[in-house]
């Protein structure tokens, strides 16, 4: 298991206070409101439930949020510990749906256009047995590492950085094809610690001036600021539990 998966294989203690930390809602100056949670099933009314759920979870040795979703990854392994534990289905449910957005996913390297365009360092990290983004995060996680990893692909440490950056942003599997996703890489906002330090109107201005001398002013692409402070949010909560260091 590589060592950004590991970072977000969090104890099972923790499920109330993560569930507390998405759910708080957070205002704004300007009286706009957003909460991390938006995407989640847990709620403030669930609380209660899941932390009775805890212990039982721990003496069927479900230690890790990891150990949780394995454990309820087929309706056939949810029934058997809702018998053995007399966790709610509706509990169950929840933590399965939620735990599945949380872990990072792997995502296959080919399925990057940069190594697809770019072979044989694919097929050198293939040999060096990182065949996907947590692979090459892992690999790359500090500056020293990234020089080992240069040495391996006989590549430039800025190609080497690149490589690294890339991975990284899609670390969690996701948005690898949404257009906003790309255009905030290609103009800059390439790192989690780039968004988790920057505000929802730097962002989208320089979003826009992006769009205008690319020429892409025809499409509606402009995000609104509560998808951008939504994203700055999400930055500094990933970047507190696993970072790349620049």
């Amino acid at each position: 298991m590589s060592a950004v998966f590991d970072a977000y294989d969090l104890h099972v203690e923790r499920l109330v206070d993560f569930y507390r930390r998405i759910n708080t809602v957070i205002t704004y100056p300007d009286g706009m409101t957003t909460s991390l949670g938006i995407i989640y099933w847990g709620r403030d009314e669930h609380l209660e439930a899941i932390e009775r759920a805890i212990p039982r979870l721990r003496d069927h040795g479900a230690l890790r949020f990891k150990d949780i979703g394995q454990a309820i990854s087929t309706p056939a392994r949810a029934r058997k510990l809702y018998e053995q534990t007399g966790i709610s289905q509706e509990i169950l449910r929840i933590l399965k749906h939620d735990l599945e957005l949380w872990l990072p996913q792997s995502v296959s390297l080919d399925r990057f256009a940069w190594f697809q365009n770019h072979r044989e360092d694919m097929n050198t990290l293939l040999r060096l047995g990182m065949d996907t983004q947590l692979a090459i995060i892992s690999a790359g996680q500090t500056p020293s590492h990234r020089e080992q990893l240069a040495l391996h692909l006989n590549r430039d440490g800025a190609t080497t950085d690149e490589i690294v950056k890339l991975c990284d942003y899609y670390r969690t599997g996701a948005n690898m094809v949404h257009i906003r996703a790309k255009i905030y890489y290609e103009m800059g906002m390439d790192t989690w610690q780039k968004w988790s330090a920057s505000s929802s109107e730097v962002i989208i201005a320089r979003f826009r001036e992006y769009i205008q001398e690319n020429h892409l002013e025809g499409q509606r692409l402009i995000p609104w600021p509560k998808e951008v402070r939504n994203g700055i949010e999400w930055a500094k909560m990933h970047v507190e539990i696993y970072a790349v260091q620049w």
